[in-house]
């Protein structure tokens, strides 16, 4: 599917491809931008929706993927593609991911002809992070004495129609006799400045909550961030997801003790809730 984004900024970056009269355009074929890590980046688990694409350093525009590209070039051609996602999962508030770096390659275009490419992209050097992957016992998430259940592990052996990528995953169940549960970090998280985003993937049929924990002034404060909404497909199935969460103008603000938590309560009508979560990645600038 070819697709320009809906919106302005970026629709007018498109149309800049468009105006060129009545010449006739290559193609450039892009299914998806996929990510590669190393083994202090934690998981390659990515959700690259959209392609700043340019031509020898000329933005061609933002393309939602998958997506086939009109390029006005016929012949040798350097393409640049940065990759962007969606910041706290909302369609309408799209950017460049700032810690993924850009894919660039030389292509031979030829007029009316399509040319496919497998973009791969890379974690910037400058990026830093701090990762809950589950992969071992015990977990650096404290449930709060509020709680009245508490964080479990799932493994790829006992529960495999739950865990992602055959990896363990973390996440909590709640019922009639357990309707409520916050778990956060203690890592007073420091932040140089910057970009600041809490990458995670996750499952869930009841709506949890993303916050942040600081101190202010001297006061503690806790700040519901995002609220995350059921995964559950039409077949009443859950599936994985993936969120990139901007902390960026919380934990930039002059505050100390920044952390994170997760918190759920039971809907009154349901009887179970279920919240997984895997690969959660706070993402930051290295000092």
């Amino acid at each position: 599917m070819t697709r320009p984004l809906p919106l302005l900024p970026l629709a007018f970056f498109a149309l800049l491809a468009c105006n060129k009269g009545d010449k006739v355009p290559s193609y450039l074929d892009i299914p998806s931008v996929s990510l590669t890590t190393t083994g202090q980046q934690g998981s390659a688990t990515s959700k690259i929706t959209d392609a700043w694409v340019f031509a020898d350093e000329e933005l061609i525009g933002v393309w939602e993927l998958p997506a086939r590209v009109p390029v006005l070039r016929d012949g040798a051609s350097t393409i640049r593609v940065t990759p962007g996602i969606k910041r706290n999962g909302m369609f309408d508030d799209r950017l460049r991911y700032p810690f993924y770096s850009s894919w660039t390659s030389h292509v031979e275009f030829s007029l009316r002809e399509v040319t496919a490419v497998q973009p791969t992209v890379n974690y910037i050097s400058q990026a830093g992070f701090w990762i809950e992957a589950f992969e071992e016992p015990g977990s650096a998430f404290i449930t709060s004495e509020a709680s009245d259940t508490t964080l479990l592990r799932f493994t790829p052996a006992q529960y495999p129609e739950v865990v992602l990528n055959n990896s363990p995953c973390g996440g909590f169940i709640l019922d009639a006799d357990h309707r409520y549960i916050r778990i956060y970090t203690d890592e007073d998280f420091q932040v140089p400045g910057g970009p600041v985003f809490l990458e995670m993937d996750y499952r869930n049929d009841i709506t949890f909550t993303v916050g942040v924990l600081f101190n202010s002034g001297g006061q503690p404060v806790s700040l519901p961030y995002v609220y995350v909404v059921p995964t559950t497909r039409p077949d009443g199935q859950t599936a994985w997801n993936k969120m990139y969460i901007d902390l960026s103008p919380v934990f930039n603000q002059g505050v100390t003790e920044r952390d994170i938590y997760f918190e759920a309560s039971l809907p009154s009508d349901m009887g179970h809730g279920h919240v997984y979560l895997d690969n959660v990645k706070l993402v930051r600038l290295t000092p």
